[in-house]
Formats: C-alpha cells, structure tokens, sequence
C-alpha cells in the first residue's frame, strides 16, 4: 500500500530537519563554535544584530543563557554589543569584522557547485511553502 500524502509530508519534514542539523554540524567542525552559537552567527547576519530579547526568543532560552552565549561570542571576537543611539539602555548584538568573516568562511567548505544546488531549491521549498501560509 502506498504512503499517503499526509505521511509522506511528515517523513520529508523529519528528513530535511535531520540533514539541516547535519549541513549545519559539518559547517561547525573543526570550529571552536557549538551549533547554536553558528546559527546565532547566522541570524545576526541575515538581520543586522540582533537584541537580547530578540535572541531569546528566537533560540527560546532564558536572558542569562542569551549573556552566556553572547559573552562566548564576544570573547572570540566575533559579536560586539553596541548601545542603541534612540535609547542608550538598549543594547544590540551585531557582528563584527571577525565574525562577519567567520560566517563566510564556514560556507567556504563546500563546492559553490553545491551551495548553488542548495540555493535553489531552498528557494523552491520557500516559495511553495509561502502559498501554504
């Protein structure tokens, strides 16, 4: 008997939320960065710095475990924290050059051929699922 959509939606998911932890193992090894750090690394990138809260939020931690994080980070060089000119108490983690670099650099691993590949049908992925919802 053949799978039905619905199983075979749900196997798909599982499979590429395993190969996306995977993808993102191989851009951490040999790297002095946990996953979580990288991914942070990552989502700074994509959004220009990020505040604490918003870290928290997106990695689903406690305040004290986003200073944990960010003081790693920090002490690699590869985030600073900078004071908001709008109101001097919030402050916002933004990368630096390092880890501007670093982000790169770790991409740098696999043949452009393949990151290509990825690219495109990433965007396929996201565009199908943005009719979804």
């Amino acid at each position: 008997m053949a799978e039905s959509n619905i199983e075979v939606i749900m196997r798909g998911m599982l499979e590429i939320q395993q190969k996306s932890r995977r993808f993102a193992d191989l851009l951490c090894e040999g790297e002095s960065l946990s996953q979580t750090q990288l991914i942070l690394l990552i989502q700074m990138k994509i959004n220009n710095g990020l505040k604490a809260s918003q870290i928290a939020e997106f990695l689903s931690v406690t305040p004290g475990a986003v200073t944990s994080i960010c003081d790693k980070l920090e002490k690699l060089g590869h985030i600073k924290r900078v004071r908001e000119n709008e109101d001097r108490r919030v402050v916002k983690m933004v990368l630096t050059d390092s880890g501007e670099k670093k982000v790169e650099e770790l991409f740098l691993k696999f043949p452009q051929g393949k990151l290509e590949e990825i690219e495109k049908v990433l965007l396929q992925v996201n565009q199908l699922m943005s009719t979804v919802f």
